[in-house]
């Protein structure tokens, strides 16, 4: 039976009207509404500020074309009719697609497919995003992730529509500045992993909205448009600093969307989809999960950022923070303030144990935790958990005094500290101009400084409400003569007549900023840079140091950065041996760096890091304790957390220790480690405690005096060739013409596979027929299994008896040039721009694949990825070794089956495990630890080193004898050989001879 469009509208009408979406009266559902536009035209249906029209299928393009022309000129009349936003959805029942309108007409956000009623769910789940109908949803991680993240149809559309809001905004003066300025932190934080990305800031704007909307909301106001709340006092927290709460919502980077039109339209639609949730109880880690799924996986993992689960953060806080009523704790590095929430609770808890009444305990919490974040969309949320740390009833309390929050944004490393802020002892400077600053400079003609005197930053609350007042006046349209305007304000906060001439010189300059258009932004900007710089004077040093700091690889830092870095880590003792970029990352500084500048002498400092702090060569210097001058740390027992669920990318450790200046302690190698049954990193304490068990262990430590003695093959070894992209050399055979090609020649294609990634899988498949000796075998780490070859790949390469052909001797050859000529146009117009090489060089790179030319006839081989090595004797000179294979020429069979059978022992993977870093699946890199350990040289006169060739031997027959006709996986075929040589106990003798052949040695 065909349905036609009024089944399908009553279908709908039915379904939400149903009562699964919770339709409050003003979303009721209607038929056939007119448009009320003076038309005869009607909505199929309409639903809030929703208009769904309904077609019986549109698979047809034309059809699909009409119908969302109609739907715009419904969208455009409605929006103009209502004054809002309003959105269209075009279905057939199978089919919805959710648009939004621009000046071009309708551009679609997101859509679903239904294929049968089992996906009834999935569509109320849509249109419920899309609406946002239901009430007091409970704002658990799985409710965020589907109303509000970053695949809900909620979001695609609030981002759609911010874009579209700044695309407006971009050219305003102070909005030009605010994103600037943020790119400006971000690349502090994040260097050259940060890209200056308008979607980025789009997405930072709507999660830090987000998050402001929900910091009122937590504390009890009504934030929906029946509440007493405008847009710009939910962006600018007009509300907190009316109850005496600073710091927690205030003008910032984001609220450039109060400057555009509609963009208090959008604030009050964002702030009705957050009023739908209960926020009166709500987990502080929310925040966390918001930002998760707003900020895409990828982008995440790009700039390093990933949060220190809630179980792990509470017992390092438990651990460093002993005595929480007579200690300051700073997090320099708070991201959404997991830390800061456990050190709030922890003040107040000892607060109420020792009956300290509640104004008492909320003005002593703001001075007693402290957090820094150089990014401003964690500062935000950070601020937010905070406030949910307190809790809605104590700042309800109404005893409670005037507090700040404090947590502030700011560069706790305090990278450019000579160039912005100490240019005097008695006075603090912050530049509004310059490259470093703003890109393309742009400076007053008068002064470029805002300066403050020092004495002013003593109190942070009063500084903080000072520069507030400060940027209120400068917003006074009045004539009179700037002194005069700020003398009342300074008489107000009691600033010193010494100090009062060089504020007015200040308040002269941010009028003048204002006047062109570069303000009101340099009061919040003034108030958070100087925060690190005020909790680094002597008497404001905070009594505990923690935390989970930036580990930004050197290799990511932008040059700048990257010498600042070596600079300060060189006279802080922090660089052991060569700087690689694989081995350096931000984390030793800034915890040295923060040590030095915020740790009292005796404090205690405890930060989550990567594990190879604990071990690792180019961490030796770190782990001296003694890190310039008379900075020391006595190091306390560190938490190994490699058996431990943290989400992190990477194994991980705490360090703790003691701020003792001059008189160090190294860190010791014993640690407690910490292991659970559970994987998932995402609990509290009271729920993972009874899954963990800890134990002590010894570290493997490596220090400066303990380096290994390398073998003498470490040399003789080198890597395969870098035979890529595959999909332009590596080919398998055409069937035969009946008449064959001719002499020497063979019809090939290119050997697709589905493993080929972007963009090369797009590319055509290349066929030629091309002289058969430039076909040449080629083993990758798939076609070596351990003591045994299996069958080689085959690959075009332009190799002659004497090296690579160059381009000009290619063009000797008709068939192998008609194959390079195509390869290297696809080459060309595929590989991405920073490359500049040619085919013909990206296959030499390094020279690795004219190493090879001529080869020797015997040689070995040995695979480069995998947590066991897998070696074999190759006596092929013809084949080429790809990039996934290390290879080394030796002088003969016995020499080959010496150096093999040492490589595939369970013994060497033993001895080499020390030297690893360790990864998430254990040990990594066994591939360039191998020669770390000193496997000597080939003996013949040496007996143990014939019973290894004789080992050897013996197990490449069981090897070849293995029937793997069954095994399609390279990976499964070597586990398959293994076993049998196991079975066989060939494997355990081998092991037996390599412990006598290599000494162990004690690290």
């Amino acid at each position: 039976m065909i349905r036609t469009e009024a089944d399908l509208q009553a279908d709908i009408y039915l379904l939400l009207t149903s009562g699964e979406l919770a339709l409050d009266p003003s979303q009721v559902a209607r038929l056939e509404v007119p448009t009320g536009d003076g038309t005869r035209r009607r909505l199929d249906v309409e639903v809030g500020h929703c208009v769904i029209e309904v077609k019986k299928d549109l698979r047809n393009p034309n059809l699909r074309r009409d119908a969302e022309i109609q739907l715009a000129g419904y969208v455009e009349a409605q929006m103009r009719r209502l004054g809002t936003r309003y959105v269209g959805i075009l279905t057939d029942g199978t089919t919805w697609h959710l648009y939004r309108l621009v000046s071009s007409g309708l551009a679609q956000v997101a859509d679903l497919q239904i294929s049968s009623a089992a996906d009834a769910e999935r569509l109320l789940t849509w249109l419920e995003a899309v609406l946002a109908t239901h009430e007091a949803v409970k704002p658990t991680p799985e409710a965020i992730q589907r109303k509000l993240g970053s695949s809900s149809p909620a979001y695609l559309l609030d981002h759609a529509s911010l874009a579209a809001l700044y695309e407006q905004a971009a050219s305003i003066p102070e909005v030009e500045l605010k994103r600037q300025l943020w790119s400006k932190l971000l690349r502090t934080a994040f260097g050259k992993s940060f890209s200056n990305d308008q979607n980025l800031f789009v997405d930072h704007t709507l999660l830090v909205l987000t998050a402001e909307i929900i910091a009122h909301a937590v504390v009890g106001f009504d934030v929906s448009a029946a509440g007493d709340l405008t847009p710009a006092s939910l962006a600018q927290g007009v509300e907190f600093s009316g109850s005496q709460i600073y710091g927690a919502v205030e003008a910032d980077f984001f609220d450039w969307v109060l400057h555009v039109e509609g963009g208090t339209e959008f604030v009050q639609q964002l702030a009705d989809r957050i009023a739908r949730f209960d926020w009166n109880h709500v987990d502080h880690d929310v925040l966390k999960v918001l930002y998760e799924e707003i900020i895409p996986q990828q982008e995440r993992a790009s700039l390093g950022e990933y949060y220190t689960p809630d179980w792990l953060a509470d017992r390092v806080v438990s651990a460093a923070v002993t005595d929480p009523l007579n200690q300051r704790v700073l997090d320099p590095s708070c991201g959404s303030g997991t830390f800061l929430f456990h050190a709030v609770r922890a003040y107040l808890a000892a607060c109420e144990s020792a009956g300290v009444g509640n104004a008492e305990a909320v003005s002593g919490v703001v001075q007693r935790v402290y957090g820094i974040d150089v990014h401003p969309v964690a500062v935000t949320l950070a601020r937010v958990t905070y406030l949910l740390a307190i809790g809605r009833e104590r700042l309800a309390d109404p005893n409670r005094r005037a507090i700040s929050i404090p947590v502030y944004l700011g560069d706790s490393v305090q990278w450019e500290q000579r160039r912005d802020l100490l240019n005097g002892i008695d006075e603090v400077r912050i530049s509004t101009t310059g490259e470093e600053l703003v890109e393309g400079g742009g400076g007053l003609l008068y002064s470029d400084d805002l300066v403050f005197p020092r004495r002013v930053l003593q109190d942070a609350g009063n500084f903080d409400r000072l520069v507030d007042a400060m940027s209120e006046k400068v917003l006074a349209k009045s004539n009179r003569k700037n002194a005069e305007l700020i003398a009342p304000v300074l008489r107000q906060f009691g600033v010193h007549p010494d100090d009062a001439k060089v504020l007015t010189s200040t308040f002269d300059t941010m009028r003048q900023l204002h006047s062109v258009g570069k303000n009101h932004i340099w009061g919040y900007y003034a108030r958070n840079l100087i925060r690190p710089l005020w909790l680094s004077e002597l008497d404001n040093q905070v009594d505990v140091l923690l935390g989970n700091p930036p580990w930004l690889r050197y290799s990511k830092m932008t040059p700048g950065m990257q010498e600042r870095y070596k600079s300060m880590s060189g006279e802080r003792g922090l660089l052991t041996g060569g700087l690689g970029a694989s081995s350096r990352d931000l984390s030793t500084l800034f915890v040295a760096r923060a040590v030095e500048l915020y740790l009292k002498p005796s404090g205690h400092l405890a930060f989550v890091m990567p594990h190879g702090v604990l071990t690792r060569k180019p961490h030796d210097g770190f782990r001296s304790g003694r890190w310039g001058g008379d900075v020391a740390v006595q190091f306390a027992e560190p938490w190994d957390l490699s058996k431990a669920p943290t989400g992190f990318p990477m194994v991980s450790c705490v360090i703790q220790g003691e701020y003792r200046p001059a008189a160090p302690r190294r860190m010791p190698a014993k640690a407690l480690a910490w292991s659970s049954r559970s994987r998932n990193p995402n609990m509290t304490w009271s729920a993972a405690k009874g899954g963990f068990t800890t134990y002590d262990v010894t570290l493997s430590v490596l220090g400066s005096d303990q380096l290994p003695p390398v073998s003498p093959y470490k040399r003789r070894f080198r890597q395969g060739a870098v035979l890529a992209p595959r999909a332009l050399l590596f080919v398998e055979e055409r069937p035969s013409k009946p008449i064959g090609f001719g002499a020497g020649r063979i019809a090939v294609q290119a050997r697709r596979t589905s493993g080929e990634k972007e963009p090369w899988k797009y590319v055509r498949t290349l066929r030629q027929t091309i002289e058969r000796s430039f076909v040449r075998r080629v083993h990758l780490g798939e076609t070596m299994l351990p003591f045994r070859m299996l069958e080689p790949l085959s690959a075009v390469l332009p190799l002659g008896s004497k090296g690579i052909l160059d381009a000009e001797k290619v063009e000797d050859y008709p068939g192998l040039n008609s194959w390079w000529l195509e390869a290297e146009e696809l080459w060309q117009e595929n590989k991405v721009k920073s490359d500049s090489s040619t085919l013909l060089q990206r296959i030499d790179f390094h020279g690795q694949l004219s190493a090879q030319i001529p080869a020797s006839t015997h040689r070995v081989v040995y695979s480069k990825a995998a947590n066991k090595t897998a070696a074999a004797r190759l006596d092929d000179p013809h084949a080429v070794i790809d990039h996934k294979l290390y290879w080394a020429a030796v002088s003969g069979i016995s020499e080959a089956r010496y150096v093999v059978a040492i490589l595939n022992s369970e013994t060497t993977r033993e001895r080499v495990e020390p030297y690893q870093a360790l990864g998430l699946f254990g040990g990594r890199d066994i591939d360039k630890n191998i020669f770390a350990i000193p496997i000597p040289t080939f003996d013949e006169s040496e007996e143990s080193h014939l019973e290894l060739v004789a080992l050897a031997r013996q197990a490449e027959e069981l090897a070849a004898a293995v029937d793997l006709s069954s095994v399609s996986d390279f990976k499964r075929a070597r586990k398959v050989v293994r076993d049998e040589l196991t079975r066989s106990g060939v494997s355990r003798e081998i092991d037996a001879v390599v412990a006598r052949v290599i000494p162990v040695l004690e690290v």
